[in-house]
């Protein structure tokens, strides 16, 4: 494999990470969406819901955020010393 090829790959990991990650911050989102509309549901029925589950679930997927931004900036270091 080239340099040339190297990067364009190295391109693609970026492209497909970056996706990757703003699809999780999305996730995120609906879940914060989700669980606010589950908290409201708690409230006005009376009956107690799962809203912790959604705070573990937004936790988790905040860390698979920090994952890609990580391999985002690895990537980006590895093709600057190309």
């Amino acid at each position: 494999m080239s340099i040339g090829e190297l990067r364009a790959a190295l391109v693609g990991v970026a492209d497909l990470t970056a996706e990757a990650s703003a699809h999780a911050r999305l996730a995120a989102e609906r879940l914060d969406e989700a669980a606010e509309t589950l908290a409201d549901l708690a409230l006005h029925s009376g009956s107690t819901l799962p809203t912790d589950e959604f705070a573990r679930a937004r936790e988790e997927v905040e860390a698979l955020v920090g994952t890609l931004d990580s391999t985002r900036q690895a990537v980006a270091d590895l093709d600057a010393r190309l």
